[in-house]
């Protein structure tokens, strides 16, 4: 292939072949259909980077944890590190923020500085580009940046869907009486923050999605969403 056909790697889209290629030099029209095919898949790699809200790919087992979570009030997620959890969840967040106006949305992490390092940079990842550059107003708040993510560790969008990033090590006090319509709590969540969160979700028949990576095996939490349930 000539060097003006240098392909980005990607995991997903397959690179055109040298084989595939001289087979489509053989034609005619050979070389605007190998031309077309190398753009295409640039141009679809190009719009994942720049928009994965709309463009990204997504996995073949997220339609069945879609699925899932449209039965459920709860989805429990356990995988290994790297596994696509952490993406799932912040999509699926920003999709609620979208669907509902004057939706509240928690998301909960370990400690604030891992909320800054896991879940605020994955929500930013998945907000439609336009909403990356909106203008501030007396509604519309989107505020982020690497070292601090989100200004006052939220987000507020044109329909008043707003987003709150908290952390376990806070006090509890701190969830008590609000009614949220999703949280998402990642990595240990605490069997008592969970039973709280619980009531938080009830009243606007709420969804609770908790990814986790179990290192620690067993935990109360892992006991608490599996009592009364069948493996199949």
């Amino acid at each position: 292939m000539k060097t003006h056909f240098r392909q980005t790697p990607h995991p997903v889209h397959p690179e055109i072949t040298r084989a595939q290629a001289e087979e489509l030099l053989k034609l005619p029209t050979g070389e605007a259909r190998l031309r077309s095919a190398w753009e295409k898949r640039e141009e679809i790699i190009k719009l994942e980077v720049a928009d994965p809200y709309r463009f990204g790919w997504e996995a073949e087992h997220w339609v069945h944890a879609r699925k899932l979570l449209e039965k459920s009030d709860e989805l429990g997620i356990f995988g290994g590190n790297r596994s696509g959890k952490t993406e799932f969840c912040a999509k699926i967040a920003v999709e609620k923020m979208l669907e509902i106006p004057n939706a509240r949305v928690w998301c909960f992490h370990t400690t604030h500085q891992s909320s800054l390092q896991v879940q605020q940079p994955a929500v930013y990842k998945y907000l439609p580009l336009e909403y990356k550059k909106i203008k501030r107003s007396k509604v519309t708040n989107v505020s982020y940046t690497q070292k601090n993510g989100f200004s006052d560790n939220t987000l507020v969008l044109p329909n008043r869907a707003q987003m709150t990033f908290m952390n376990y090590a806070q006090n509890r006090q701190v969830i008590e009486g609000a009614e949220v319509d999703l949280v998402w709590t990642d990595e240990f969540c605490p069997a008592d923050w969970l039973e709280t969160l619980r009531f938080r979700t009830a009243t606007r028949s709420g969804k609770i999605l908790i990814s986790f990576t179990p290192i620690e095996g067993y935990t109360m939490t892992v006991k608490d969403l599996l009592a009364g349930h069948e493996v199949t």
